[in-house]
């Protein structure tokens, strides 16, 4: 019994350490700073779009970093666990949440896929987030600038 328990805990490590980060990720997704300085639509598809921005540069930290692959894997399944519960809490029933968190991985996935190829492009980084973050309605400049900065401020830390 106790060597069970002793070694739940080490296998459940990296999922707990997982959580932390993904908690942590919530948090900061949720600051007012995106929906008032960035503009981006205070809604619950445009908290999606700066929390898949923060995985997408948590994920990119930890490559960058080298030995995370299992830690950036169990933060894709916080995401997706959160995924499925958020929808069960707003009454979604059971029949109809596994096909909404396969479009909305497929959407994640997206994300994740377009900010990779445009990251090191400034253009095409500023237009993956028109395109997504802000739904291909192009804000006014002085709501980009400060998503912008705050992407290359998140990736120097």
């Amino acid at each position: 019994m106790v060597i069970a328990k002793v070694r739940s805990f080490f296998t459940d490590a990296p999922r707990r350490e997982a959580q932390e980060v993904y908690i942590a990720l919530v948090s900061q997704s949720r600051k007012p700073f995106f929906y008032t300085d960035c503009g981006v639509p205070d809604s619950l598809d445009g908290r999606f779009e700066i929390l898949v921005l923060h995985v997408f540069l948590t994920l990119r930290s930890l490559k960058e970093r080298g030995s995370q692959k299992a830690l950036s894997r169990r933060l894709l399944e916080c995401l997706f666990d959160d995924m499925d519960r958020s929808l069960r809490e707003m009454g979604v029933g059971d029949m109809g949440v596994g096909k909404r968190v396969k479009t909305m991985s497929k959407a994640a996935y997206g994300r994740l896929e377009a900010y990779t190829a445009a990251y090191n492009d400034e253009a095409a980084l500023r237009e993956a987030l028109i395109r997504n973050v802000y739904r291909g309605e192009a804000p006014q400049e002085q709501c980009v600038a400060p998503l912008l900065g705050y992407i290359r401020q998140y990736a120097a830390t």
